[in-house]
């Protein structure tokens, strides 16, 4: 039972270590990752700028595979392409590689035991995490929490797997000679690396594991770099799956991290196999500790090969690009969100950001519709139908899923002015649909005339072309308002909303002039008169639209220019 037992306690000290990887991540993400992934779309097409954000995000949050699912968020929604992540992904699998440095000092410091350190280097973090109140200090302790958290699972990984791994005369199991230190097939472990990386979801914690271990002398240094190119390659399965469901080019990400991996690990077997003896000593004389030669190896092996693929990263995503090709039809582009993802809901400022694009592109839509609409009532262009019916789910579909992502996003940390964007967007995106279904209505009236062949008269024409051109310009200064959250441009929108008003009202009364003379005819005038009321609505609700940004920004404040 001591066995099973041991066994318990070693796989406890995995957990501990893995839950301080992720408390000390996440206080770093909070005390310095908001910016950092305000850098990922802001990378520039500079393929050395892509590395260095790459390595210093990741470097921050700890892990290669959040930044490259959050990557694939950025591709699939449009803040970043292709090109600008695959440099991006060359810096983040450089960065992930801080884990295992941090890691093999624990077998450093001669007379001094940098692990009992580290340990109450956590205690005193978790003490300030409790008693400090301030946001900033509670993020350095938890970033100290989780370092000590690290340690004290690395003793416990090493001190029970030498219980479980070596016999009393401190000689290792025979087990332990076949499976960890026995010659075999390099291939062979780099698919059993490929595998144990994929279930764990982190090569971190894998690499981690392989410094432990081969530090307590229980796993052979040769063994441990194939394992190690092997974790690298099953990484990507996190980011493969994160981008099921997204557009071709975030697909074409994930695989181009996959590929960067591949080829890396492709470009390392040979020569390590064919020349392990050289390998063993060149790393040997760079270090004592056996842990710290494959920390220094994981490093190095992303370095050489962004170094060697860094010049052809356009042919990698080419070849990305033929591995997954364009199937999008443009119904199916239309009818998902171009700019929200659900990856991006964990960069809030981000999300809340692209939400407004996401308004933008439902406006133009709206407005398409009211516009294809009139078409169709006074130029008798009846083909509009498909498309404005076309347009018409799209606009509904946008309506639930804004609304959907916006419901999860309210779950979030957000700013106070976030926050308040946030909630008037929710009226927005409701006026928006209501636009739509105005239009909808107008298409209806369209087809009732053409299919009772009566049109109306020039002067009938004329007037709510006058109404539709006013509109037309109150979309224009409504939609310039809301994208640059300018309150100067308000006047102008309250006084195209009052005219509009007054026009509606003149032609209402014009009209029951002509009923009282019996000029009209009382079906085409209940059409008219039920179109001049749709658009008078559509005016209110567009001009909520414009309104819409008092709710976070003072009429007192300057113009603030669209980024």
């Amino acid at each position: 039972m001591s066995f099973i037992w041991n066994l318990f306690f070693m796989f406890g000290g995995v957990a501990v270590m893995m839950m301080g990887m992720k408390i000390m991540g996440g206080g770093l993400e909070k005390f310095a990752g908001g910016s950092m992934k305000k850098m990922l779309g802001k990378a520039t097409t500079n393929r050395f700028a892509g590395v260095g954000v790459g390595l210093a995000v990741t470097s921050i949050i700890q892990s290669s595979t959040a930044t490259t699912v959050m990557l694939v968020g950025f591709v699939n929604v449009g803040i970043m392409n292709l090109v600008q992540a695959t440099n991006v992904i060359m810096g983040a699998n450089i960065g992930t590689t801080v884990t295992a440095h941090i890691v093999s000092f624990s077998g450093v410091g001669g007379g001094v035991d940098i692990g009992a350190i580290a340990a109450m280097i956590g205690c005193v973090g978790v003490l300030v995490a409790m008693l400090v109140k301030n946001e900033k200090a509670v993020n350095i302790g938890n970033i100290l929490a989780g370092l000590g958290l690290i340690f004290v699972g690395l003793e416990f990984i090493s001190t029970y797997a030498k219980e479980i791994m070596f016999q009393d005369n401190g000689q290792p199991y025979e087990f332990v000679k076949i499976v960890f230190q026995g010659d075999h097939f390099p291939l062979l472990l780099v698919v059993i690396g490929i595998i144990i990386t994929a279930l764990v979801h982190s090569s971190s914690t894998i690499t981690s594991l392989m410094v432990v271990l081969a530090s307590i002398n229980v796993l052979s240094f040769e063994n441990a770099l194939f394992l190690a190119l092997g974790s690298n390659i099953g990484t990507c399965i996190t980011s493969l799956l994160s981008s099921v469901g997204t557009c071709t080019n975030a697909k074409r990400t994930a695989v181009v991290h996959l590929l960067f991996n591949c080829i890396g690990c492709l470009l390392f077997i040979a020569p390590i196999w064919i020349w392990s003896r050289y390998v063993t000593n060149f790393f040997a004389s760079m270090s004592s500790d056996v842990g710290q030669q494959i920390a220094i190896f994981h490093t190095m092996f992303n370095v050489i090969t962004t170094f060697l693929l860094l010049p052809f990263s356009h042919l990698v995503v080419k070849l990305a690009e033929l591995i997954i090709p364009e199937k999008t039809s443009e119904e199916d582009d239309q009818m998902r969100l171009h700019f929200l993802d659900n990856l991006l809901i964990e960069t809030p400022a981000v999300a809340v950001g692209n939400i407004r694009k996401e308004v933008n592109r439902m406006s133009d839509i709206a407005r398409e519709n009211l516009n294809l609409s009139m078409q169709m009532l006074l130029e008798a262009k009846m083909d509009n139908d498909k498309k404005i019916q076309s347009n018409e789910k799209v606009l509904n579909y946008l309506n639930h899923a804004i609304t959907k992502y916006m419901t999860k996003l309210m779950s979030k940390e957000l700013s106070v002015e976030d926050d308040k964007k946030l909630s008037s967007y929710f009226h927005v995106v409701s006026d928006l649909e209501r636009v739509g279904d105005y239009s909808e209505n107008i298409m209806e009236y369209a087809e009732r005339l053409h299919s009772q062949e009566v049109t109306f008269s020039q002067d009938a024409v004329a007037e709510l072309e006058e109404v539709l051109g006013a509109l037309n310009q109150l979309f224009e200064k409504t939609l310039l308002a809301f994208d640059k959250r300018d309150v100067s441009i308000l006047n102008q929108v309250a006084d195209l909303e009052e005219r509009i008003d007054q026009m509606t009202s003149k032609l209402e009364d014009k009209h029951i002039e002509r009923v009282k003379q019996g000029c009209c005819d009382a079906q085409l005038g209940s059409v008219y008169l039920q179109t001049v009321s749709n658009l008078e609505r559509v005016g209110d609700h567009i001009t909520n639209v414009a309104f819409s940004i008092t709710k976070y920004r003072k009429l007192s404040q300057p113009i603030v220019e669209n980024k």
